[in-house]
């Protein structure tokens, strides 16, 4: 996808420049990021292309103020491009680095934990309730 003004203008209102945080446009390869962030939300594609492209060119507060009534009249479709646009900003090394973010990674409990978590009754109301199974649409 071409990255016109549009989704540019919209991550910078999501992410606007505060104290000495930039606006997630000013990151350096934020544009790169934002390409695999859509990628990555294809099935939110259509929806998000579709909101955008009748931004183009629009002000500021033109931006705004359509960027409310998505998120007060499709909160599902906000919250698609939002996690888009915040993904996005989330993937720039330099912005993981400046907040501590060290990304994604499975850090699982040690044995220690596991055995405190589970004799502090955490998991009281799972074991109670019992085995739940959800078939997925394909089985």
């Amino acid at each position: 996808m071409h990255l016109a003004r549009s989704p540019r203008s919209i991550a910078d209102l999501l992410i606007p420049a505060a104290g000495d945080n930039p606006a997630a446009t000013a990151e350096a390869g934020f544009d790169a990021c934002l390409a695999r962030a859509i990628d990555a939300r294809a099935d939110a594609f259509d929806a998000i292309v579709a909101f955008i492209e009748p931004l183009s060119g629009a002000a500021q507060e033109v931006m705004d103020e359509r960027l409310r009534t998505l998120h007060a009249e499709l909160p599902q479709q906000f919250q698609a491009l939002s996690a888009v646009v915040a993904g996005a900003w989330l993937l720039v090394p330099a912005v993981r680095q400046r907040i501590g973010y060290p990304g994604q990674r499975r850090d699982p409990a040690r044995l220690e934990e596991a055995a405190d978590e589970i004799s502090d009754g955490i998991l009281d109301p799972v074991i109670e309730r019992g085995p739940i199974y959800t078939p997925d649409a394909a089985d």
